[in-house]
């Protein structure tokens, strides 16, 4: 096989200082799901969360005064960090792989638990992903790593650092890792072979720079879910076609199989929730009613009434270490498609006016956050019981 030639092109965030070394182990969270399954809107607006106070709606609404210890990492310059990796010119079976890194820095407000997070540089350079997800082409994969803190700053114990990470792939890279039920590798140093890659059908027909390609993207992700403290699996119920429904099938049982072996929380987030018309009618009636307090099932939406075939994936899980009430949350990064209106809230917090310049306000996100609050709780749990 012709060697492929890879060609390393990384940006610094200009004027940013290297990271801060803390002394506190960060714990890891590893983000999978299919390709179009929403990883990467929703590291987006999670960043969004923290820097640019986009709208949360919780369904069912929590309780009065209830809040969720999510912020963003003020000891560190870097917030997300997205890798991109692509062949340079798909004309050419034999081209070199490019690299490129882009950064999203911490910008720290008045109030400690809140921070902006901006590009390190200008949207020249930056292109899309300035405003809008890159969508991940055949010949591309994007990782990406995003820091914040978890819990009270004023606890005894402080906020503890946290990661999350995924691998959007141009094609199925997490699918495969999860689907086949083998021992890819093992270490924060392994790599994963092009004689492993094989049990992919059709692999040794594949042109060798997307062989390399998947060969790379392969290894990334191993080594961060073997490393990974928790797992968020984000299953999507917007599949047009039934080999998606499948490859979703095939990797949701691939990672209850993965999480059960290797002993580690999981949580459960449904994106693309603004597609289950009973949800976003809830989501609808909370943004304009404010007093309404939403008594809506999740559980009993996804198990008994089947929303969208999640219950077929969800009820075998249930009392297997999955629990539906507990573990499993119905989120969108942006209601704008499940009636095919969008959603928009204005600076005042008043829902936007259906007509005219979408500008006027923002997209809601709900339930967003959730997940990621929830896995990390389970993953200090875990952690306080070993060290006790």
């Amino acid at each position: 096989m012709p060697e492929v030639k890879v060609t390393t092109r990384t940006r610094r965030a200009p004027g940013a200082k290297r990271e801060a070394k803390s002394s506190e182990e960060t714990a890891r969270i590893a983000v999978v799901g299919i390709p179009a399954s929403g990883k990467t809107t929703y590291f987006r607006f999670l960043s969004g969360h923290f820097g640019l106070n986009l709208p949360v709606s919780y369904i069912p609404a929590p309780e009065d005064g209830w809040t969720l210890p999510l912020f963003g990492d003020l000891e560190s310059d870097v917030a997300l960090e997205e890798t991109t990796y692509e062949t340079a010119d798909p004309t050419d079976p034999e081209g070199s792989l490019e690299t490129t890194t882009r950064y999203y820095v911490n910008r720290p407000l008045e109030d400690r638990k809140k921070l902006w997070v901006e590009l390190s540089a200008g949207r020249e350079d930056q292109g899309i992903l300035t405003k809008y997800p890159l969508p991940t082409k055949f010949n591309q994969f994007v990782e990406m790593r995003m820091r914040f803190r978890f819990g009270a700053a004023e606890s005894p114990g402080g906020a503890k650092p946290m990661e999350l990470l995924t691998v959007d792939e141009a094609g199925g890279i997490i699918a495969d890792y999860f689907t086949y039920d083998r021992l890819w590798l093992n270490g924060a140093d392994a790599e994963v072979t092009s004689r492993t890659c094989r049990v992919i059908p059709h692999f040794d027909s594949w042109r060798p720079d997307r062989q390399e390609l998947w060969r790379r993207g392969l290894t990334l992700l191993g080594r961060f879910v073997d490393g990974a403290d928790a797992i968020i699996l984000l299953l999507s119920p917007a599949l047009a076609s039934l080999r998606d429904q499948a490859q979703q099938v095939n990797l949701a049982r691939g990672v209850f199989r993965y999480v059960r072996t290797h002993n580690l929380p999981l949580v459960i987030a449904v994106s693309k929730a603004d597609k289950l018309k009973e949800f976003y009618s809830e989501i609808e009636r909370s943004i304009k009613e404010r007093t309404y307090r939403s008594h809506f099932d999740t559980t009993d939406f996804l198990l008994r009434r089947d929303g969208a075939g999640m219950g077929t994936i969800l009820v075998a899980q249930e009392g297997r270490g999955i629990s539906t009430r507990e573990d499993v949350f119905l989120i969108s990064s942006a209601v704008s498609t499940g009636e095919g209106h969008p959603m928009f809230l204005g600076e005042s917090g008043e829902q936007a006016p259906e007509v005219g310049s979408p500008t006027l306000g923002v997209p809601v996100m709900v339930n967003t956050t959730l997940p990621l609050a929830r896995a990390c709780e389970r993953v200090l749990a875990k952690k306080a019981t070993k060290g006790s």
